[in-house]
């Protein structure tokens, strides 16, 4: 009797933090397809509040609702747009073969394109940076800011490189449980609680393995972006986190030691998803950066 009421506490308790979750996520914005011209695919995303444009960029293995904890902060100061790269979320498939991060900040533009927007603030964390990175070399002026948090301009070694082709290729044969668990314990620090990692497991336990694969090989195969910060004088934010084991601090020192108007901010008791585990700190660095300032 104890154990199954238990269990049933376990169960009640689990659920509630997964639907209070996302139903704050969907409460905080509006979530809706981009009905794409001729020849593009459909893009899923949400559109809340006003102000300057702020566009955030997903990390690998996840999809929008992972900006959840920034929703609600960051509409009062911005028009606040994420969307879903393709495969993940409920934006149009993938077919497990490689996308480019090139292939999806052409996603971005399209995005920026049927909405009407000229120039963002463009954010992206771990995987989600490598894109805005990529974004910013091909639509420089389409760019009014960027937020490049626990990423690197680093191009992978070429055991990293095997090691993403060799996953990627486990995930379409055997499925991405493996790897979803794996991607768990090292995206967190320890000290993450438990509300966060069962929030952080429902987002991307749900993610398509051809999704998980097509954004694996597109990872493996870019190039070093470094020049691209060398290159450009807006306004950059850096974010890194003390306790990301994925992406070490000091890339992000190198990409503040690149970029010639750029700030740097160590979000503390943080892994390498800093804007889950710190979502505080996170926003305000972003609000002291880029509030009440045009972007030109």
């Amino acid at each position: 009797m104890n154990n199954k009421k238990i269990l049933t506490g376990f169960l009640r308790k689990n659920l509630l933090v997964f639907l209070l979750g996302f139903v704050a996520y969907f409460l905080n914005s509006v979530s809706v397809f981009a009905l794409p011209p001729l020849n593009t695919k459909y893009i899923s995303y949400s559109d809340a509040g006003e102000g300057e444009v702020l566009v955030l960029i997903h990390p690998f293995p996840a999809d929008k609702a992972l900006w959840a904890p920034q929703q609600q902060t960051l509409k009062e100061h911005f028009r606040l747009i994420t969307l879903d790269l393709w495969g993940f979320g409920h934006s149009e498939g993938t077919s497990g073969q490689p996308i480019k991060m090139e292939e999806y900040a052409d996603q971005v533009a399209q995005l920026l394109d049927q909405l009407y927007i000229k120039k963002a603030i463009i954010g992206g964390e771990s995987m989600g940076g490598y894109v805005a990175l990529a974004f910013l070399r091909k639509y420089p002026e389409k760019v009014g800011g960027l937020i490049l948090s626990n990423t690197q301009t680093a191009a992978d070694s070429s055991e990293v490189k095997k090691a993403r082709e060799m996953a990627a290729k486990k995930v379409l044969a055997q499925g991405s449980e493996q790897l979803i668990n794996d991607f768990i314990v090292k995206a967190l620090s320890s000290d993450a609680s438990e509300q966060t990692r069962l929030f952080l497991q429902n987002i991307v336990m749900v993610q398509t393995p051809t999704a998980i694969a097509s954004a694996l090989k597109g990872m493996a195969n870019r190039e070093d972006t470094a020049n691209t910060l060398v290159d450009t004088k807006i306004p950059f934010l850096i974010i890194t986190s003390d306790r990301d084991t994925v992406v070490p601090p000091q890339q992000s020192a190198n990409m503040h030691a690149l970029a010639k108007n750029s700030k740097l901010v160590v979000i503390t008791n943080a892994g390498h998803l800093s804007n889950l585990e710190q979502p505080e700190q996170w926003n305000k660095a972003v609000i002291e950066m880029f509030a009440n300032k045009q972007i030109n």
